[in-house]
C-alpha cells in the first residue's frame, strides 16, 4: 500500500548495488518503512512493508558507499546534492537572532524583488521538512505591483458578495445552527474586516496585501492538510527575512479564494487543492531597531 499522493499511486523502488554494498545496515536502521532490513547480516528489499518505501531517501543519504538508489515518487538518486558544512549551517544564537529580528512588514518601499530572490525563497523553503514526504504542496507566484494589485482586487470583490449575504439579521437566524463563537467571529471579525477592505479599495488603497511587490500562495492537494502548506509558508517567511526582504503572513485571502473556482483556475491552481495561506514580500520601507520578546500563552511541563 503506497502512502496517497496526488500524483503518485505507486510506491518508491529501492534498488541496492550488491557489489559495492559492504552490510553496514545503516540504511535499514534508518528506513521508516522498513523496506530494508538486515537478515543474517545481510541488506535485504522487502515487500512485505506495510506502506512500502515513501521515497524519502534518507537510505541514500546515509550509506557511505554510495550503493542505495531510490526512483519514483517524484525522487531520483540525481535528486542527491552535497551535505552543507557545518560551518555554513546556523547556529542557535543565528538562528534566535534571525527569529528575533523578523517582523511582520506591512509597508514597502517601492523596490521590485528580483526574480532570482523569490526563486531562491522557494528553493528553500522546499528544502525544508514538511511532514511525511512527498510533500503535497504547491505555490502561486504573483510578482509585480499591478498583479499583486489584481490579486487583491479579486479578493476585495469576493468579501463584497459575501457581505451581501452576511446580514446582521441572517446571521442571529444562523446563530443557533453555526454556535456562539462563530456568531462572534462572523460578526465581531469577518464583517468588519470585509467592509474595512471594501472602504480601503474604494480609496484606491491595498488593505489586503499592502502594496507588496510580490505574493506567495501556498496550497494544497486533497490528501494534504492546510498545516502543510503553512508549514511551507513559514520557511518561505525566515528564508525571506534572511535574504532582508520584508514578508507577513495574510490568511484572509486563501477562504475567498478557495470559493472562487475561476480565480483558483486563473492562478493555475490544479483542481481539488485548496490556497491555505498566503505571504506578502517587498523590501522594508522601515527600519527596526528593537526586538520584542514574546512568549507561549502557556508551557506546561508533566
Amino acid at each position: 500500500m503506497a502512502v496517497p499522493h496526488s500524483i503518485y499511486r505507486e510506491t518508491g523502488t529501492v534498488a541496492i548495488n550488491t557489489v559495492t554494498c559492504k552490510n553496514c545496515g545503516q540504511c535499514a536502521r534508518i528506513c521508516p518503512t522498513e523496506v530494508l532490513r538486515m537478515e543474517e547480516g545481510r541488506l535485504k528489499v522487502c515487500a512485505d512493508s506495510s506502506f512500502g518505501c515513501i521515497a524519502c531517501g534518507h537510505c541514500m543519504m546515509v550509506c557511505p558507499e554510495g550503493s542505495v538508489s531510490v526512483t519514483g515518487r517524484g525522487l531520483a538518486p540525481g535528486d542527491l546534492i552535497p551535505l552543507p558544512g557545518k560551518e555554513q549551517c546556523a547556529k542557535a544564537e543565528e538562528l534566535e537572532a534571525l527569529m528575533l529580528s523578523r517582523r511582520s512588514v506591512r509597508r514597502f518601499s517601492g523596490r521590485d524583488i528580483e526574480p532570482e530572490a523569490l526563486e531562491r525563497i522557494l528553493r528553500m523553503a522546499a528544502s525544508a521538512p514538511m511532514g511525511i514526504p512527498p510533500w503535497d504542496v504547491g505555490c502561486v507566484v504573483v510578482s509585480g505591483r499591478t498583479e499583486v494589485r489584481q490579486l487583491a482586487d479579486a479578493v476585495v470583490e469576493g468579501y463584497g458578495s459575501l457581505l451581501k449575504y452576511m446580514k446582521p439579521w441572517l446571521l442571529a437566524l444562523l446563530r443557533p445552527f453555526i454556535g456562539r463563537k462563530n456568531y462572534e467571529f462572523f460578526g465581531q471579525f469577518v464583517i468588519p474586516l470585509a467592509k474595512g477592505y471594501l472602504q480601503a479599495q474604494g480609496e484606491g488603497k491595498d488593505a489586503l496585501f499592502y502594496d507588496a511587490a510580490a505574493v506567495l500562495l501556498f496550497h494544497h492537494s486533497p490528501v494534504a492538510e492546510a498545516a502543510d502548506a503553512m508549514i511551507a509558508c513559514t520557511y518561505a517567511m525566515l528564508a525571506a527575512e534572511a535574504m532582508g526582504i520584508g514578508n507577513t503572513m495574510i490568511g484572509a485571502a486563501a477562504p475567498i479564494i478557495q470559493r472562487n473556482q475561476g480565480l483558483c483556475r486563473r492562478l493555475k491552481i490544479p483542481p481539488g487543492n485548496k490556497p491555505a495561506i498566503a505571504l506578502v514580500l517587498g523590501y522594508p520601507a522601515a527600519v527596526f531597531r528593537k526586538a520584542i520578546r514574546r512568549r507561549f500563552t502557556a508551557v506546561t511541563k508533566v
